[in-house]
């Protein structure tokens, strides 16, 4: 379709070029118009299909929660039933994921990175006892980031017990150009954000809560 309505628009601009007739021009511009929206059609219906396509692969991986990018790239899972996080990634939409699973045991600190700034740092060892994340960074609050009218750049980063690559970051959001804070675009992204965060936070103060217990019954018998 979008090859006819190119020959087209050619065909009506050297009409319009040779005659000098207006109403060419007008065809041709109508034309150009017809070939925008037709473009943008093709692309929405491509986009449905890669996040159709992307869908169906996660739904072979059991889970009851998940987030999957913005480029269909990466995604994480939750699955409470096996307590197992999952973290996928490939290297374009026509491959498959590569996927990696954790124990919820395994994972040890999860923050929010607005602007690659960290805040809201949970972490086993507490604020203030170890932490990877926290080590030469500054950590901020929410309230901190009042003043900042454009996020470029919004994503939860987590550390688990993995050598080869600890740090896991999942990107909500990011556009070199901003977003404004206050659109409900970004507040619907931070909402689902903060979602995953105070779920996982969960997660990691439940077992600090289990292995409180542990230590407790072990000190009382000894």
């Amino acid at each position: 379709m979008t090859l006819i309505i190119c020959v087209l628009e050619i065909v009506y601009l050297f009409l319009w070029m040779g005659s000098g007739n207006k109403l060419f021009f007008l065809v041709a511009l109508a034309i150009f118009l017809w070939w925008i929206y037709e473009m943008r059609k093709e692309a929405k219906i491509r986009q449905e299909k890669i996040e159709q396509d992307t869908i169906q692969k996660l739904e072979r991986i059991p889970h009851n929660r998940r987030a999957v990018s913005e480029d269909c790239l990466s995604a994480i899972l939750l699955d409470e039933t096996a307590e197992t996080f999952y973290y996928l990634q490939r290297e374009d939409v026509e491959s498959n994921f590569k996927k990696k699973s954790y124990s919820f045991d395994e994972i040890y600190e999860c923050a929010i990175a607005v602007n690659d700034s960290i805040c809201c740092l949970i972490s086993k060892g507490g604020i203030h006892g170890w932490s990877i994340l926290q080590d030469d960074v500054e950590i901020y609050n929410e309230e901190d980031f009042k003043e900042e009218d454009t996020i470029k750049k919004l994503s939860l980063k987590i550390i688990v017990d993995d050598l080869s690559k600890p740090l896991i970051e999942f990107t909500f959001f990011e556009d070199k150009r901003g977003i404004e804070k206050d659109s409900d675009e970004y507040e619907e992204i931070w909402r689902e954000c903060k979602k995953w965060h105070q779920k996982i936070s969960v997660i990691i103060k439940r077992d600090n809560r289990e292995r409180d217990k542990i230590a407790v019954n072990s000190w009382a018998h000894n």
